[in-house]
Parts: C-alpha cells; sequence; structure tokens
C-alpha cells in the first residue's frame, strides 16, 4: 500500500502534492492487529533496533510507575498556600495531612513549577490504621472530627458533594484505597499525561501529583531523566503514543513504560548522570538556563549508547526540525486537560 504520515502544518488542500512528494510503500504485513503505524520502513527498523537495545522502562525500574492521585473532589482536598498556613493555624495537626500537590502544567523538562498546591491527605482505612478506622460512621465521623478540626470543618462545606463523589475510602472524608502512597515520598520523576514537547522532572522532594501525571519510581533518576528527555527517546515516544489535537501526545504509562532502556557500563553512565546534573544545577538556579549545548552532548552520548549509525542520527534530528517547524500553539482546551 502506498501511504504517508501527514504532518501538522499544511492546509488540507494540499494533501494530494504533499502525498505525491512524501508518500512511500509499505508491506500490509507491518499493518498488524495490534495497531497500525503508517511510518517507512526505515523508521520502523529504527524502532525496532532501539527495542532491541534494552529493556522497558517498566522492567527497568521494576514495575515502580505509579498513577497520579484522583481525589473525585479537588476543590475540597487541594487548597492553596494562603488556605494550607490557615488550617494549620487553626489547628497543628492540619499539617500531619497537607502535602505539596502538582498537576500536570507544573512539571516542566528537568524541573517542576511549584503552585503552591496542597493535597489533604487522608488515606482510606482500607490503606491506613486512622483513630476513627473500623469505627461506625458515626463514631469515626466525630473523632475525625476531634483528631482534626480545621479539616473538618472546611470538609463540612462540600459535605453533601464528598458523600456523593465516587472516588471516596471507607468513609466519605477519605480519599480512594491506593496502594502506594508511600512512593510519592521517594526520589522519582514527574510524568504530565499531556505534553506538546518531552517534560519529565526530577522529583527529590516528596511532592504527590494529581491524575494529570505519573510517576516513575528509582534510584537513578538523574541518569534515566538523560534518556527519556533526549531527542532520542523523545522520536521514540511520538511513534507510539496517542496524538492529541494541537500537536499534543499523551504521555501515559501505558506508553511511557514501553521505552527502551539500553544496557550500559557504569562510566557511561556516569557521563550522563554527570551532564543531567549539572543541567539541574543551573535550572535551580535560573528556570531559564539556557542548558541546550548540554542537552546536546546528552543527546550525543544517548546515539552511541543506542549503537545509532549517522543515517540513524540524521532521520532523528531531522524529524525534531519538522516538529519544532510545525509546533502549533495549545488551545485552551487542550491545556485545561493538564489541569
Amino acid at each position: 500500500a502506498r501511504v504517508v504520515t501527514w504532518q501538522p502544518g499544511p492546509p488540507i488542500e494540499e494533501f494530494a502534492s504533499v502525498f505525491q512528494a512524501n508518500g512511500f510503500s509499505m508491506s500490509q504485513k507491518e499493518l498488524s492487529s495490534d495497531g497500525w503505524s503508517l511510518e517507512s520502513p526505515v523508521v520502523l527498523r529504527l524502532l525496532e533496533k532501539l527495542r532491541k537495545a534494552g529493556k522497558p522502562l517498566g522492567e527497568y525500574v521494576n514495575g515502580r510507575f505509579y498513577y497520579g492521585i484522583k481525589t473525585g473532589l479537588n476543590e475540597a482536598f487541594v487548597v492553596d498556600r494562603a488556605t494550607r498556613d490557615r488550617l494549620i493555624a487553626e489547628q497543628k495537626s492540619s499539617a500531619e495531612i497537607l502535602k505539596p500537590f502538582l498537576r500536570g502544567r507544573d512539571v516542566k523538562r528537568w524541573r517542576i513549577e511549584f503552585a503552591d498546591q496542597y493535597l489533604i491527605k487522608i488515606e482510606s482505612s482500607v490503606n491506613k490504621d486512622h483513630p476513627w478506622s473500623d469505627k461506625s460512621e458515626k463514631e469515626a465521623e466525630k473523632i475525625f472530627a476531634k483528631t482534626y478540626p480545621a479539616i473538618y470543618a472546611r470538609f463540612e462545606t462540600y459535605r453533601k458533594a464528598l458523600i456523593k463523589r465516587d472516588d471516596q475510602g471507607q468513609y466519605f472524608w477519605e480519599l480512594r484505597p491506593c496502594v502506594y502512597w508511600y512512593e510519592f515520598e521517594n526520589p522519582k520523576i514527574m510524568i504530565p499525561a499531556i505534553e506538546q514537547d518531552v517534560a519529565y522532572a526530577p522529583d527529590f522532594e516528596g511532592h504527590y501529583g494529581n491524575d494529570k501525571t505519573s510517576i516513575c519510581v528509582t534510584d537513578q533518576v538523574s541518569f534515566l531523566l538523560g534518556l527519556l528527555n533526549s531527542s532520542l527517546l523523545w522520536l521514540f515516544i511520538r511513534k507510539i503514543a496517542a496524538a492529541r489535537q494541537g500537536g499534543f501526545f499523551e504521555f501515559k504509562p501505558m506508553y511511557v513504560t514501553q521505552l527502551p532502556i539500553a544496557a550500559t557500563k557504569e562510566t557511561h553512565q556516569a557521563s550522563i548522570k554527570g551532564l543531567v546534573d549539572r543541567i539541574l544545577a543551573a535550572k535551580k538556579v535560573d528556570p531559564d538556563a539556557d542548558v541546550s549545548v548540554l542537552e546536546a552532548e546528552i543527546d550525543q552520548l544517548v546515539y552511541s549508547l543506542y549503537g545509532l549509525t549517522r543515517e540513524e542520527i540524521a532521520i532523528i534530528e531531522e524529524s525534531l526540525q519538522e516538529r519544532t517547524a510545525n509546533r502549533e500553539v495549545p488551545n485552551d482546551a487542550v491545556l485545561e486537560q493538564q489541569t
């Protein structure tokens, strides 16, 4: 079959001429029941080579890949700095369950842009023994009100909505059951669910994330961050992830866990980690710091790590240039999905 991969940019009226210029032949055996990838044979061979170069990220981190928190009612459970401070001032016990919280739009390439959002973290009694656990609803509520009076008073405003929501724990003031709460406190990589560019960020400060984020927990944050933010794996994710309006892609666990992590020697890994640490240090001082030179060095190390030829490197860099040239300005509807 003769096919073409349509890139955003040209008006649809130019389809015929674009197809004539950029179309290519593709064997029907490449169109499997797992999904069609309308790519040139050269690109398909490159993707296959990358898959064989290492193990999928999900396996590499031993399955420590998780979705963000779904509260069922953000208006009640997510507060700003002023509200957080007031709740703690009213009752010191509130501080125990107020955790720094990130939205998808707060996760940037190489860094987190904390917007002073906090999660009222009350785990389900299914996961944690609270003073009110295993009590009757009426008795449990009295104990909760006494344990966290300021939080209880706030929740009274949202009582009907809290009771009505689907995502809740054993009691209406608790969050839905979650077996990996503790993982948010560990060193990890934060991943926004939908992005226009590659945007993985490190987190060493125990941030929690909403359901427009996911986390990859690892003791090799800097090394993996170098690979994930590289041009090579940026190309890979664009070829396997679902595309959205405005040139966005879904960075959901079902896609990101497939990214191939190549086997590497300790010296090679240390070189990538060293460059990433320099980038992180620069971004900490100035979020807008130009780190393109360091990123280019990482790209070269990554190309070498995966054993790419000059021709394969050219495919990646040409694709990146086309992507940059054809980027669309995101509309409000897409931006809202990052919240």
